[in-house]
């Protein structure tokens, strides 16, 4: 404690042009070395010892790869398409990324129990820094789009967004399954549920789902569950919750759309499948569909059928015990399902939309069960 003491008051003394400087070759430095990709068998390994021994040597990958990670996207950050890295918005999310850099740069490698503890409380409160840095993102793709008619549709935002997601997903993960080391639950393995059940959190969702239902519609169709109900396998529960509450929340408000005024709404079908490489949930609606030509969109970020006011959609509050992102009302700002197909992809499954304009929709959500994968890193 006293040597990150001493080391602060030498910074303080050092003009701020030096440290600028510093930063930045320190930057550089971080941004051109490689990113080590995890898997969630390594993660569970990891986790499955939780002696000090195995807490430590988590702590010490992650003071060596998340200044790699954050150093990525800070570089990135600072030289964005059309002008979108002097939105101020964007400008808020670097210096954010930037000074999280400089706290883990500053800090000495964690060699004891007592310096992983506090080193481990470092990560939560980055973790907690960093919490509305998807709004933030998305109100400065806004900006542009306000300022100079481009938005997220277009390919090299898109691109860069995704890769922005994946990296952030990541980084979250990891801090979370080192804390979750550290202050374990109990059954659970860091993170992971090694008894993860798909029917508990398609119920879980499906309640969050509801309560918004009726405060917007006043009625809200069924849920049914089909298939192989009693399913477990190990997983991470809030990658799963986030994709379903998304998907739940679109097939809702479009049966409520479509036939909220009959006496008979349609169920929404959840069906659960074991298959030997993956997980696969199957969302089903009968919501009317979405027309060919509009399939293509619903992968862009900020592209959303609902009508919402520009101020409405940074309103984004956490609704699940499982860390999973709600949205209220009922429909977002569209960063829904390109951020539920990433959490999907994280560790190489998949999200599949397919629909039939006039019917409804089926969703995708495939997990895969090969633990080898590593992560999707940007």
């Amino acid at each position: 404690m006293a040597t990150t003491t001493m080391a602060s008051s030498r910074l303080a003394r050092v003009p701020v042009y030096m440290l600028r400087k510093t930063t930045g070759i320190m930057l550089d430095d971080y941004a051109s070395r490689p990113q080590t990709p995890t898997t969630l068998r390594q993660m569970y390994e990891l986790g499955m010892r939780t002696n000090y021994e195995k807490i430590l040597l988590g702590a010490q990958f992650l003071h060596a790869e998340l200044p790699i990670r954050l150093a990525h996207r800070v570089k990135e950050l600072e030289n964005l398409p059309y002008d979108l890295n002097n939105m101020p918005s964007v400008i808020k999310v670097r210096q954010l990324y930037e000074n999280s850099f400089q706290d883990l740069v500053e800090r000495k490698r964690p060699e004891d129990e007592e310096e992983e503890e506090l080193f481990t409380d470092l990560l939560v409160r980055i973790r907690s820094r960093h919490d509305d840095v998807h709004k933030l993102m998305a109100k400065g793709v806004m900006e542009l789009k306000t300022e100079s008619g481009r938005g997220a549709n277009d390919l090299k935002i898109h691109d860069f967004l995704d890769r922005f997601y994946r990296s952030r997903i990541g980084i979250r993960t990891l801090i979370s399954h080192q804390a979750d080391m550290r202050y374990s639950r109990k059954g659970y393995v860091g993170i992971i549920n090694p008894v993860c059940k798909p029917e508990v959190i398609v119920r879980d969702a499906a309640q969050a789902v509801h309560s918004i239902a009726y405060r917007t519609y006043g009625d809200c169709p069924e849920v049914q569950l089909h298939g192989k109900t009693s399913l477990q396998f190990p997983y991470i529960e809030g990658h799963i919750f986030f994709c379903l509450f998304e998907l739940l929340k679109n097939s809702i408000r479009a049966t409520m759309e479509t036939h909220g005024n009959n006496v008979h709404i349609p169920p929404v079908k959840v069906v659960i499948a074991d298959g030997n490489e993956d997980v696969t949930l199957k969302i089903s609606d009968e919501g009317g569909g979405i027309p060919r030509s509009e399939m293509e969109n619903v992968w862009n970020y900020l592209f959303t059928t609902a009508e919402i006011p520009p101020e409405k959609l940074m309103e984004i509050e956490e609704k699940s015990r499982h860390g999973g992102v709600g949205c209220d009302p009922i429909a977002g700002f569209g960063y829904g399902l390109p951020l539920s197909r990433i959490h999907a992809r994280y560790f190489s499954g998949d999200l599949n939309i397919v629909s039939m304009e006039g019917y409804g929709t089926d969703a995708y959500l495939h997990l895969s069960k090969l633990w080898n994968k590593a992560e999707d890193l940007p």
